[in-house]
């Protein structure tokens, strides 16, 4: 998430709790959290020579590990409602999930040895918006959902069986997950705040090399649960 879109988000968010400024309590938050999620990548690979194409498919999933940060205002409306926003953001172990997309038994010749391809986040930025209810006491349950910003390295490559020659190719791209899910807040010895999220990205990129070009498209899937501490001001 660019500096320009994160201010006009948060412009967003000041927007939306300022009119209930009067009528309701609101609290500045930080959240500090270790996230563990399930990440699923499908990686598409389609080869195009002289208008004919051929297309391969693969997917892997594995465990991603992150600390998320985030800091937000939090405002209790009459009925006990709750409403909020935050900016998070996510710094990722940078494990990465690779796989092999062996040949399309109906592609053409040209197509003739398996790719590896490789995903790793490298950082992460991201806004959200909660609402939620008072379930007694100081705990209360919510819903989350928002956009993020990844920087992301994806690759793919192959070895030619009749040559040996490995070619590669690597980049980092920014892709844009969206996410849904839901929280509690419950305040034990420590105040704590339990997360499950789901979350949802599409990347299209494409190399052009003479007469051949290559299209990578990765769909990014993942289910993280976070448990982390919440400090309210």
């Amino acid at each position: 998430m660019s500096a320009r879109t994160t201010l006009i988000f948060a412009s967003l968010c000041a927007g939306l709790l300022a009119p209930r400024a009067a009528r309701a309590q609101s609290q500045l938050f930080l959240r500090v959290a270790p996230e563990a999620a399930r990440v699923s990548v499908e990686h598409v690979n389609t080869v195009t020579i002289r208008g004919q194409s051929s297309s391969s498919m693969a997917s892997s999933s594995g465990l991603a590990l992150a600390l998320t940060v985030s800091a937000g205002v939090r405002s209790t409306l009459p009925g006990g409602w709750l409403v909020g926003g935050e900016i998070e953001g996510i710094f990722p172990s940078r494990r990465r999930i690779e796989g092999t997309i062996q040949p399309n038994p109906a592609g053409f010749v040209w197509e003739i040895w398996p790719d590896q391809w490789d995903f790793a986040d490298q950082y992460g930025m991201g806004g959200n918006i909660l609402v939620g209810h008072r379930l007694g006491g100081d705990a209360a349950g919510y819903v989350i959902g928002g956009i993020g910003r990844f920087q992301t390295e994806f690759a793919a490559g192959g070895a030619n069986p009749a040559t040996g020659e490995f070619t590669e190719d690597r980049e980092r791209f920014d892709r844009w997950p969206w996410t849904i899910g839901a929280g509690a807040t419950l305040h034990w010895k420590w105040p704590l705040d339990i997360r499950v999220r789901y979350s949802r990205s599409h990347l299209d990129w494409g190399i052009a090399q003479g007469s051949q070009r290559r299209d990578y498209r990765y769909n990014t899937s993942g289910l993280a649960v976070s448990v982390g501490v919440r400090v309210s001001g």
